[in-house]
This record gives structure tokens, C-alpha cells and sequence, in this order.
């Protein structure tokens, strides 16, 4: 935080917007699927969630699919629980390439994580792949969706809300839709052209800053 810098180190700060490739996943191909489909990508550890998202699925109609993407400790655990749960799909760790084909062949992109985020990038890169978003109402990710605008946000830990949410965006393809362009848009401004732009603006200023100058 810009604050706390000043507090520490003295001078002024600007913060810049984290950046993605927006166009890997908008021009990536869509990763074939049987059925609706939810993607999950991140680690497999209490703060993200999961549980909740299993439990939530659980509840969904029986054509609707599920890919979790990543490991972490709760991996075993997990994927012993659901053993006799064909519709999910455990890919563990994938390529870059991968991630974006899943992310553009899911319906949609679920982050149910429970508290700890400070941002929320990979909301961002499903936008940018033409994927609707249900998330968990944290404040990292309200301000990656606009305050809620390009996504449906949820209670954390809420397995009701949840299963609520992901149903009416799965069925509701209307919604669906709206929520994939909004999201599409909203990723367009944190594209690294605009985040290059942003940077050659900023030196640019500092170097007219006479306090700069000799100092080159």
C-alpha cells in the first residue's frame, strides 16, 4: 500500500494495476467438454474453499461437469471423498496452455475461497476467456469484478448460496452470456498494453520532474 511506503521509506507512490495477456485466453481453443461445465483452478487448501465447491456441486444437476485444476494438501483427502464422483475431473497440475483451453471451454470459473485473497488474477484470466464468474464476496474479488457488476459474488463458505448461483448461470444462459461479456470487458482494462501504456506515462512524468533532472 502506498501508505505504508511513505511511512517507511518517504516520498510518493502510484500504484499500477496487475497485468494480463488478454488475448492467450480469448484466442485460445476451447477445451472439449461432455456437459456443463465449472472450472476450479488453484490450490487445494481450506482458505480457497473447496469443500464448499464440492459440496455445492454435489447439488447441481447430474449432466453438469467438474475440473479442478491444481494440488495442494487437501488434494487426497478430497479426491478420496468423491471417489465415486465420475462428473469430477482431478487434472492436478497443467501447462499454461491447458489452463487457458479449460478456462474458455467451461460455462463457468468458481472461486468459493473463504478469506486471505489479495487480488484475484486468475478471475481476471477467465474474463479475458469469455467465461462467467461466481465467486465468493471478498473484497479482493469485488474489486476485480467491479463490485459485483461482472460476476455473481456469494457468501464465503456459504454451500446454499453457492450451488444457487452456479445453477442459475449454468441454466440460465442469458445470464450466463452477460456475465462472460461484462467480465470480457472488464479484463480488457487490466490488458498489459494498457498496463505498458500506463508505465510510459509515469516515467514520462518523472522525467519532466525538475527535481529529476541532473540526475539522469
Amino acid at each position: 500500500m502506498p501508505a505504508t511506503a511513505e511511512a517507511a521509506l518517504g516520498g510518493t507512490y502510484e500504484p499500477v494495476f496487475n497485468g494480463i495477456e488478454t488475448e492467450r485466453f480469448a484466442k485460445a481453443t476451447a477445451w472439449p467438454t461432455a456437459g456443463p461445465t465449472i472450472v476450479f483452478i488453484g490450490r487445494h487448501e481450506p482458505r480457497k474453499g473447496v469443500e464448499t465447491l464440492l459440496a455445492a456441486f454435489g447439488r447441481l444437476p447430474p449432466d453438469t461437469r467438474l475440473w479442478m485444476v491444481g494440488e495442494g494438501p487437501q488434494t487426497a483427502e478430497l479426491r478420496q471423498r468423491t471417489a465415486d464422483e465420475p462428473r469430477i475431473e482431478w487434472l492436478g497440475r497443467i501447462t499454461d496452455a491447458e489452463v487457458a483451453s479449460r478456462l474458455r471451454g467451461a460455462e463457468v470459473f468458481c472461486a468459493p475461497s473463504l478469506h486471505g485473497e489479495s487480488f484475484g488474477v486468475v478471475l481476471l484470466e477467465a474474463m479475458a476467456a469469455h467465461t462467467a464468474i461466481v465467486a465468493s464476496d471478498l473484497p479482493a474479488y469485488r474489486k476485480v469484478t467491479g463490485d459485483g457488476r461482472d460476476a455473481m459474488l456469494v457468501p464465503p463458505g456459504d454451500v446454499d448460496a453457492l450451488a444457487d448461483a452456479l445453477r442459475r448461470v449454468l441454466e440460465d444462459r442469458g445470464l450466463g452470456e452477460r456475465l462472460a461479456v461484462a467480465g470480457e470487458a472488464r479484463a480488457g482494462d487490466f490488458a498489459m498494453d494498457r498496463l505498458a501504456e500506463r508505465y510510459v506515462h509515469i516515467y514520462s512524468e518523472i522525467t519532466r520532474d525538475p527535481r529529476c533532472r541532473g540526475r539522469r
